[in-house]
């Protein structure tokens, strides 16, 4: 469900991001996204926004279910474990590295967005 990923579960940070999505919907009340053709030829600047809005919190919604301190490293991959404690050493957040989980990832993305 896209609430999962795009919605925050406290009551105050939902409201926000309620309050912002409403904007969103002027792309397909005016036209400019209103068909899949035309979906897709905005669908990197969508991605980038989203990318963005979600990196400056941190992956919120993401730490709705997960959180590096709940990841059993024992029960991962060598790989993903690996790469959740390079996450954690560095700062990193969910969406540096995941930004493919749910979408087919963008036409166009630039290498260093392809993690």
């Amino acid at each position: 469900m896209c609430s999962d990923c795009h919605v925050p579960k406290d009551w105050s940070h939902k409201m926000v991001r309620k309050i912002k999505a409403s904007a969103e919907l002027w792309g397909k009340l005016m036209g400019t996204i209103d068909t899949r053709e035309k979906f897709e030829a905005n669908r990197l600047r969508l991605a980038e926004n989203e990318w963005a809005r979600m990196k400056a919190v941190d992956s919120r919604e993401c730490r709705n279910c997960h959180s590096f301190e709940g990841m059993d490293t024992e029960k991962q991959k060598l790989r993903g474990a690996k790469m959740h404690k390079i996450a954690q050493d560095e700062k990193k957040t969910c969406i540096d590295c995941h930004k493919g989980i749910a979408h087919q990832k963008p036409k166009g993305m630039k290498e260093d967005d392809d993690e």
